[in-house]
């Protein structure tokens, strides 16, 4: 399963993606949004923090991983957005449905070397769990806090750091670029107007 930072990165591709250009830079409370929701689901491992390992490694990936808590948790932002009198509510708690949702994508594009095996996304309509037979996502070693901190994890999150962040990376200077020509455009009041960059 991918960190919770690797699960960050994808929230804030989510983020980018779905974001105006010339708003990327101006949005930070927006992106922190997107980032949390993304890592939201593993909140069900928050009893690691006060030492409970043996209780969040039972209770991690079950309700917190399925479609339903994504779609209730994509309603919940609807609702409250609406009653924060947001304009698009609706598009903005669809794009936190899909950061939620992507949680549960890439975990089933992980190793899964521990129970409990594969992510119930189904549940309750269907009691198994389900996994791709891609892997692009190493396991991730969790069974003991020693194993939390040792240098099998601390190369997994190098791996998705390299990937996510070249992901995000690639989609900023598409934006920028985007961002650029409709400000040229602007400003010179048509495409055919807007003179060549020669630069090199």
């Amino acid at each position: 399963m991918p960190t919770p930072i690797g699960h960050s990165l994808a929230g804030a591709i989510i983020y980018t993606a779905t974001t105006k250009e010339r708003y990327l830079l101006k949005s930070w409370k927006w992106l922190v949004v997107c980032v949390v929701f993304a890592a939201l689901a593993d909140i069900d491992f928050a009893p690691a923090l006060f030492g409970k390992l043996d209780l969040a490694n039972r209770v991690h990936r079950h309700l917190t991983h399925t479609l339903l808590f994504a779609i209730a948790s994509g309603a919940a932002a609807f609702g409250v957005l609406k009653i924060l009198r947001r304009t698009q509510a609706a598009r903005y708690s669809i794009v936190l449905f899909l950061c939620l949702a992507s949680h549960i994508f890439l975990d089933l594009l992980a190793k899964d070397t521990g129970p409990p095996f594969g992510v119930p996304f189904l549940w309750p309509f269907a009691g198994r769990s389900f996994k791709f037979p891609v892997e692009l996502f190493p396991d991730l070693h969790k069974s003991t806090y020693a194993e939390i901190f040792s240098v099998h994890n601390v190369g997994v999150v190098a791996y998705e750091v390299m990937v996510f962040g070249s992901i995000l990376s690639i989609l900023i200077v598409i934006k920028r670029r985007r961002e650029s020509k409709k400000r040229r455009v602007e400003e010179y009041g048509s495409v055919a107007s807007v003179p060549r960059d020669e630069s090199p």
